[in-house]
């Protein structure tokens, strides 16, 4: 039971975040209101790393921006140690 919710958590954190990179892309293109960096890092960190990494691919979003990848793959390594310690229940 317990592994279903965590996939289920994965899942949806994942899809938030891919969307959510789908939308700061779309705000962007029509020069409206942007999507906060920090979202995307908390997003990484919740979990969520792999939905913003597909949403920089398939969007072609934030690419060109070395300082973001920086953060991002900080985010990243924080939120694999957390589902790592979470798949170990430590």
């Amino acid at each position: 039971m317990v592994n279903q919710l965590v996939w289920a958590y994965l899942l949806a954190t994942n899809a938030a975040s891919f969307l959510l990179m789908g939308l700061d892309k779309l705000s962007a293109g029509m020069n409206s209101e942007r999507v906060p960096e920090v979202w995307f890092f908390l997003a990484s960190v919740a979990g969520g790393f792999l939905g913003v990494l597909l949403g920089m691919l398939v969007f072609h979003h934030k690419t060109r921006k070395t300082i973001f990848h920086v953060k991002i793959a900080v985010a990243t390594g924080l939120g694999a140690l957390m589902i790592a310690l979470l798949a170990l229940r430590i």
